[in-house]
């Protein structure tokens, strides 16, 4: 994490330790604290030292370290940065943990959407399969949890009632019509809300 002051904005020095830092190609976040002392300034404030830093201003994250203000935003983005850090992060910072799973979800949930844009439905099992495995164990190492005998069974009835609801999901909606269409969307909402629950 790299700090910097709002108030004081960019010094040249600072800049030039960023840039070295950079230049280490190591993962890295920005955070800019004290954004509670420029109040109405601080969107402009933050433009301003991501321009001087060389970055988007959605890298540079706005915090109040006093207060804890937008520090959830710091760990997810320390989980962005370095995915590697994630279980740590789960465990010396237990109320952070669903922020970081719900960051898995989202892009989880994402790659799903795009696996499933494959016209076959036998073609996207696998990479769906290997998507779903590997957001759940994510998820689990997030919580500390170990894949024992008895999770490894509830995780493969939930992938099997995934696969199963979404290929019924698929078929029903080739039938067309409103009967279908409804019958598909409750078929798909219970699957997801399982695979979500397990």
């Amino acid at each position: 994490i790299i700090l910097f002051d709002a108030i004081q904005g960019i010094k040249k020095t600072e800049k030039e330790i960023f840039d070295e830092l950079k230049s280490l190609h190591k993962p890295f976040v920005v955070a800019l604290n004290k954004v509670d002392m420029v109040k109405q300034d601080a969107p402009g404030v933050i433009q301003l030292a991501a321009k001087h830093l060389e970055l988007e201003p959605s890298q540079v994250i706005p915090i109040v370290a006093k207060d804890g203000k937008n520090l959830d935003q710091l760990v997810v983005a320390i989980a962005v940065a370095d995915p590697t850090i994630v279980a740590a992060l789960g465990s010396a910072l237990p109320e952070y943990r669903w922020k970081l799973a719900w960051r898995s979800i989202i892009s989880a949930s994402s790659i799903s959407a795009a696996i499933a844009l494959i016209p076959l439905p036998v073609l996207d099992f696998g990479p769906l399969i290997i998507n779903q495995s590997v957001m759940v164990l994510g998820i689990a190492r997030v919580y500390n949890y170990k894949i024992n005998l008895e999770r490894a069974r509830e995780l493969v009835v939930t992938f099997g009632m995934g696969f199963l609801g979404r290929m019924l999901f698929q078929e029903l909606s080739k039938l067309g019509g409103l009967p279908g269409w409804i019958l598909s969307a409750a078929i798909a909402a219970s699957t997801t809300v399982v695979m979500g629950y397990a």
